[in-house]
């Protein structure tokens, strides 16, 4: 249940990241459902119903006797199909009718026949068609059957007159012999028995006549059941409402557009290496995560002057930086700053990668909430890498000794301003091959990375090169988290490993994390 619980979760955290991708491609689907409909022209419906003879039960006559599901499909085989397309204009071939028509049976008795068109017209007219194509086959294959036993019938009348015939001519011979002999003689006996026989023989003989010829003028006459007939004539056509057609096409097409550029994306990011929560960003190089801070990145010169001069975030910002200004200054508890020499303020270096220009708004946010803090701030403005451009230019405007808001100075040297607090000093480095320069030891190291802005080899890279100038990675600062994010980047995997689920109840922090936070600060 919990990897459910988590894929689910990655699954709505990549729809949010990439909901206007999935808004574009539900327009998309919608049009090409909107297109696909009006290149198709509108369908009407029409329909007719068919009553079959019922069969009676007791009849002295063989009734036909049908199956439901044998209708059914005798409507829809060729032997019906092909008639009715002959019959209406165009002409169509029995797979077009096939296309076209719908049959079911509504009860043991009834078939209803539905058939669609281009025009009302077209539609009645082959619902018709195949409604009298039915009522024509199953007439022929009942008369056919009645013509067969007709057939059988007048044979066996033939052959019981023949016998009947050939009776009555024995009879004629018996009785004449008969009139010569005196009865009491043997042959006269003999005779008169035969007599006796032939006569039963014919009045057998011209009962079974009677008989057949009663039931060859009873098939005749009238047939078992009734006949197959047309109930109700084809409907007049109708169709479904444009409005709703392309409602509900352009919902479908919406919906499949979505799904299918939902699994796009889901594909792919199963493929990306960025780090996205601060768990992976803290497992990337060890470090424990320090603060989570939306960006204020400004996009031109006078954005970055906005920010130095003006720099306001609201609660939760405060709170952050707060916090992160008590770990990167001296006199707190758990500062990461040791207690600088003479008046010299604490130093705090921020790294962002190349191309991280949300990042790059850590720096001169920190120290513009610094000074708005009471501190005396210094910002250092050395950046070399083009895409501090934007902000270089915005501290070129300000004049010599100008400061940008109260406490804050902003200057290429860190030694501009003798008696400060903090000093400041934003670097980017290129994210391929990362060069730090070698600076103070009591400097504090912050690596400012925005969620799912660089990856493991990034970071680690970063990490290497820090370490390779003394400057290791003290703590990091993860920019715009993603909402979902649940995790907090502040315990290593072996630390995440024996620490128990928070209690439902109270909601504290278990033991294990803080004996964990309180090793780290002795192995300091």
């Amino acid at each position: 249940m919990s990897e459910q619980a988590l894929d689910l979760r990655w699954a709505w955290a990549v729809a949010r990241r990439r909901a206007g991708w999935l808004v574009v491609a539900g327009l998309i689907g919608a049009v090409d459902g909107g297109v696909a409909l009006s290149l198709r022209p509108p369908v009407y419906s029409s329909t007719a119903k068919v009553l079959l003879p019922p069969v009676v039960a007791g009849s002295s006559v063989a009734a036909p006797v049908h199956d439901i599901d044998t209708q059914v499909r005798v409507a829809e085989s060729d032997a019906v199909l092909g008639p009715a397309g002959r019959a209406v204009t165009p002409r169509l071939s029995p797979q077009e009718v096939g296309d076209r028509v719908a049959v079911e049976a509504e009860t043991n008795e009834l078939l209803k026949i539905t058939t669609t068109g281009s025009t009302p017209r077209g539609a009645q007219a082959l619902a018709g068609a195949v409604a009298r194509a039915e009522v024509d086959y199953l007439d022929g294959a009942a008369s056919a059957v009645d013509e067969r036993a007709q057939t059988a019938l007048f044979d066996r009348l033939r052959t019981l007159q023949d016998s009947l015939t050939a009776v009555n001519a024995e009879i004629g011979k018996t009785t004449k012999r008969a009139r010569g002999e005196l009865s009491s003689s043997a042959q006269g006996r003999v005779d008169a028995a035969a007599l006796a026989q032939l006569t039963a023989q014919q009045a057998g003989l011209a009962l079974q006549i009677d008989r057949v010829k009663g039931e060859a003028n009873s098939r005749s006459s009238d047939r078992p059941g009734g006949a197959v007939t047309i109930i109700e004539p084809p409907s007049p056509a109708v169709t479904s409402s444009a409005v709703l057609s392309y409602a509900l096409v352009g919902l479908g097409g919406a919906g499949a557009g979505v799904v299918i550029a939902m699994l796009v994306l889901l594909v792919l990011t199963r493929r990306e290496r960025a780090v996205r929560t601060r768990d992976q960003v803290a497992d990337a190089i060890g470090v424990p995560v320090a603060a989570s801070i939306q960006s204020c990145a400004p996009r031109s010169v006078a954005g970055w002057a906005s920010l130095l001069r003006s720099y306001a975030p609201p609660n939760v910002e405060t709170w952050s930086l707060r916090q992160l200004l008590r770990l990167v200054t001296p006199g707190h508890p758990g500062s990461l700053a040791r207690e600088p020499a003479g008046e010299a303020g604490s130093t705090v270096v921020v790294v962002t990668l190349s191309g991280d220009s949300r990042a790059l708004a850590v720096g001169p946010q920190l120290a513009s909430f610094a000074a708005s803090a009471g501190l005396r701030t210094h910002l250092v403005t050395a950046l070399a890498h083009e895409s501090a451009n934007a902000f270089r230019a915005a501290c070129a405007g300000l004049g010599p000794g100008e400061q940008p808001r109260p406490n804050l100075w902003v200057g290429s040297r860190p030694g501009h301003q003798q008696a400060t607090d903090l000093v400041v000093h934003p670097v980017v480095v290129d994210r391929q091959d990362p060069v730090l320069e070698p600076g103070a030891v009591t400097a504090v190291v912050l690596l400012a990375v925005t969620a799912g802005a660089a990856t493991a080899e990034d970071l680690a890279r970063v990490a290497i090169a820090g370490d390779d100038s003394g400057n290791q990675i003290s703590r990091l600062v993860v920019v715009d988290p993603d909402p979902l994010d649940r995790t907090t980047g502040r315990l290593l995997p072996s630390e995440r490993a024996h620490t128990p689920i928070p209690s439902l109840m109270t909601g504290a922090t278990s033991a294990p994390e803080a004996t964990a936070r309180l090793t780290r600060r002795r192995l300091r």
